[in-house]
């Protein structure tokens, strides 16, 4: 059974190459053999025959395989009586035959016979039925194909003689020299009238283009040589050129010559048709008016006035040169219909000037109307066309006739001086309107800085008070620690409201940079839940997230992603009232995430919805208003949005119906295996029993001309234990280092007289090499990026922004002094990104 189902599968393989290979055969014996062949393998024996009717339906064996060469020779090419009687001589002796015929368009054209060493079962007859089934359809195109290809080359000769023909009448009806170029072999045919025009004798011609370029006159045959060598090279279909050229009688003759070009399919030129025009007389002519029309134009130009006169009983009128001239026409005198100057009067004037006409006949009083004309470029032209009644004696109307002046330039004057006060007008609305858009402009930021005044007094208030309270009052420990817990926390929202102002400084700017790496999205979105919880438990605020299935990373910046969550969260949780509710729900789709925090509470009116992305906008910015705030975290939600390729919306049904703010984000296309999370909390491990501090032995120099700052800066290094010595200025700041040989400097930057830079140069262009080598720290209230690239650049190895979180600054000094326990210094938070 096995042998069986293989023997099928390759007799099919092999019926399958056959109907391959007949596909691509382009010739009867090709088909024929590939047949044959298939047949053999198909039946495994060595003998087969193919026969085919002739023409008149006879059989004829057409080709053989595996026959003796005489009997092939005898067979093939033979008219038979019968097909039976082919195969009978063909396979003499065979014990079994398989024949199957050929069948086209329902007729029997054939017969394909072969050999068998056992009766054909019904899968072997069906396989040689396919092939020759196959066989027919192969022979049957390509018969098709000679008979199509028969007719086309009989229809080309058709045709071509049929174009030569055409050739042959045209050249004797057209009256102008034509000639047919072939330009790969130079040889050019020319009609009689040729040698009429240019007085040529058959016998004194040489047919090719380089006897006529020879006839050129010397003046003109560089230029006409070079532009028949372009026309060959380059990939135009048209030629005409103007030249002079000496006829067969010496004399000179002015020809116009044009031509088509004909180009193979490479575009290479191959041949060019063309006719010439001799315009030797024409031009004669056309130079004797010339002649005459300069010295007419000269007087009408001298006059600059355009005249004309209407003949009243045959309605002709007549104009001048000059008044053509103004109507775009050949400046010359001319005679036609009143209906041609109506034509050329325009359209919305024309009534005016027909009714004009009429009054001037009938009440003989002067024509005097200012219109438009349309030249015969289709340009508009202004006139003032003033006439009056001729009449003869009796007093009987014959002609009007008059002057016309062109007057566009007066008109355009008119327009310009009436564009310029429309102009004026304008530029005093749109000045109206700048100024009302600057007032705007200007109570925004009014109220900006009254708004920025009262978010840091808020804070400031706690904090000066409390301060106050803790140093004079003597207050009991559990009130001190509430002072000092208040005063730290009012110092993080001064530090969040710089921050978000520095946040969209580097957005207008330009300048704000993501550090893009692969993020785990719940865990972001964990994080700020974890932030943001205190706050809402204070105010009985349920925070419930509904995590989507398949979350993945998303590529982006996990510090400015927090920092969106934050703003949102903390958004949705100053505005909903206590026992509200806010839901995050995370979901996804082919190629994006979609994050929406949703809150119960007052919601956003429609007025203000479109708008509650903008910069400093808020929807309540009155002093009764209920909550604080800049109006900067949304707009920073959406600029980091959007610079993480993503897209935020806001939805609410109305005022106390809560809101739903959207973000989407794009999902990588290929996931990384790299992912962070959430920027972990700034945190230091305790010392153990018996440690030393963490600065021990270390001699720090604080310069800093505020005293305060110098004091607290020097307390806190102290406590961590080092030795600290302080400088108000750069310069006391040299003088202690000409004594003492610091191991860290901490400066700051801006300080009167010499800033912090100009130390750091002085420092580093120090003549001992352990002055210049000793490490510094710009310790500084400038806290953009750039400020830090230039600290850097100038000198210092560090760079830490005001206000200072006293655990980084004594890690930054210990990072320096080789005193660091760890890796390197630990990560901040969001918030500390101000403070480091």
């Amino acid at each position: 059974m096995i042998e069986h189902e293989e023997r099928h599968r390759w007799q099919i393989r092999a019926l399958t190459e056959a109907s391959r290979a007949l596909a691509s055969a382009c010739s009867a014996p090709a088909i024929q053999e590939i047949v044959l062949s298939a047949a053999a393998r198909l039946s495994g024996s060595g003998r087969a025959v193919l026969i085919l009717n002739d023409e008149d339906g006879r059989p004829v064996v057409r080709a053989a395989l595996g026959l003796d060469p005489a009997l092939l020779a005898e067979l093939c090419g033979r008219p038979l009586p019968r097909a039976d009687d082919g195969m009978a001589r063909a396979l003499d002796g065979a014990v079994h035959v398989a024949a199957a015929p050929l069948i086209v368009s329902g007729r029997v054209s054939g017969v394909l016979a072969v050999e068998r060493g056992a009766p054909a079962s019904g899968e072997d007859a069906w396989l040689i039925e396919a092939l020759a089934d196959q066989a027919a359809v192969a022979l049957a195109g390509l018969a098709e194909g000679a008979a199509h290809a028969d007719a086309r080359e009989q229809q080309a000769r058709l045709e071509a003689d049929v174009q030569d023909e055409r050739y042959r009448l045209l050249g004797r009806a057209i009256k102008d020299p034509i000639w047919d170029w072939d330009i790969r072999t130079d040889r050019v045919e020319r009609n009689a009238t040729f040698h009429e025009v240019f007085r040529y004798t058959p016998e004194q011609t040489a047919p090719t283009g380089a006897w006529w370029v020879d006839r050129v006159l010397p003046e003109d045959r560089d230029r006409i040589a070079r532009a028949l060598e372009e026309l060959i090279h380059g990939d135009a279909d048209t030629w005409s050129a103007q030249y002079r050229v000496y006829r067969g009688d010496g004399s000179v003759a002015r020809v116009f010559d044009r031509g088509a070009v004909l180009r193979d399919a490479s575009g290479k030129a191959i041949r060019m048709v063309g006719a010439s025009v001799d315009l030797t007389e024409r031009f004669r002519i056309e130079s004797a008016l010339q002649d005459r029309e300069d010295r007419l134009r000269l007087a009408t130009w001298a006059a600059d006035v355009g005249t004309w006169r209407v003949d009243l009983e045959t309605n002709y009128d007549t104009r001048d040169a000059s008044l053509n001239r103004i109507l775009g026409l050949d400046e010359r005198e001319t005679t036609q219909p009143v209906s041609d100057w109506l034509s050329r009067v325009h359209p919305e004037d024309l009534d005016a000037v027909s009714a004009m006409t009429e009054k001037s006949i009938r009440e003989r009083c002067i024509y005097d109307l200012i219109h438009r004309v349309v030249r015969a470029d289709g340009s508009i032209r202004w006139v003032h066309d003033r006439g009056r009644i001729v009449a003869d004696r009796d007093g009987s109307p014959l002609f009007l006739t008059g002057a016309v002046v062109d007057i566009t330039e007066l008109k355009q004057l008119e327009h310009e001086r009436t564009e310029l006060l429309r102009r004026e007008q304008q530029a005093l609305a749109q000045s109206e309107k700048d100024r009302l858009r600057a007032e705007d402009a200007n109570r925004m930021k009014d109220e900006f800085l009254a708004t920025v005044s009262h978010e840091l007094r808020t804070p400031l208030t706690a904090i000066l008070g409390w301060a106050r309270l803790i140093k004079d009052k003597g207050l009991a420990p559990e009130r001190v620690k509430q002072g000092m817990a208040s005063i730290e926390r009012n110092a993080h929202a001064q530090a969040q409201i710089v921050d978000d102002i520095l946040t969209v400084s580097r957005i207008i700017t330009g300048k704000l940079r993501l550090r893009t790496i692969a993020v785990d999205l719940a865990a972001v979105i964990a994080a700020a839940v974890d932030t943001i919880t205190p706050t809402a438990k204070a105010k009985e605020i349920e925070i419930r997230v509904e995590p989507g299935e398949g979350l993945s990373h998303v590529c982006g910046d996990p510090d400015r992603l927090q920092q969106v969550m934050w703003n949102l969260l903390s958004n949705a949780v100053k505005f909903t009232p206590k026992r509200g509710l806010v839901t995050v729900r995370v979901g996804r789709s082919d190629a994006q995430v979609a994050i929406s925090v949703t809150d119960s509470g007052k919601g956003i009116t429609t007025s203000f919805l479109p708008y509650v992305f903008d910069r400093f906008r808020q929807g309540d910015s009155s002093p009764t208003r209920a909550h604080g705030g800049l109006g900067l975290g949304l707009a920073i939600v959406r600029h980091l949005v959007e610079l993480h390729g993503g897209t935020v919306e806001a939805e609410s049904p109305g005022e106390g119906g809560g809101a739903t703010f959207t973000v989407t984000l794009p999902l990588p296309a290929v996931p990384s295996a790299a992912h962070e999370g959430p920027p972990s909390a700034p945190g230091r491990a305790p010392l153990r029993s018996g440690e030393p501090p963490p600065l021990f032995g270390v001699h720090v120099l604080v310069v800093e001309d505020e005293p305060d700052a110098r004091e607290m800066i020097a307390f806190l290094l102290e406590g961590a234990g080092a030795r600290v010595t302080t400088a108000g200025s750069a310069s006391e700041a040299m003088s202690v280092l000409e004594r003492l040989r610091p191991d860290v400097l901490l400066s700051d930057i801006g300080m009167p007289g010499e800033s912090g830079y100009a130390l750091i140069h002085q420092l580093r262009a120090a003549g001992r090499d352990e002055i210049r080598r000793i490490p510094a720290v710009a310790l500084t209230a400038y806290a953009r990026l750039e400020d830090r690239r230039r600290a850097l650049a100038a000198g210092f190895q560090k760079h830490v922004a005001k206000p200072i979180d006293p655990a980084d600054l004594v890690q930054v000094v210990a990072d320096l002094t080789g005193r660091s326990g760890g890796d390197g210094p630990p990560a901040r938070s969001r918030r500390g990104a101000l403070l480091g």
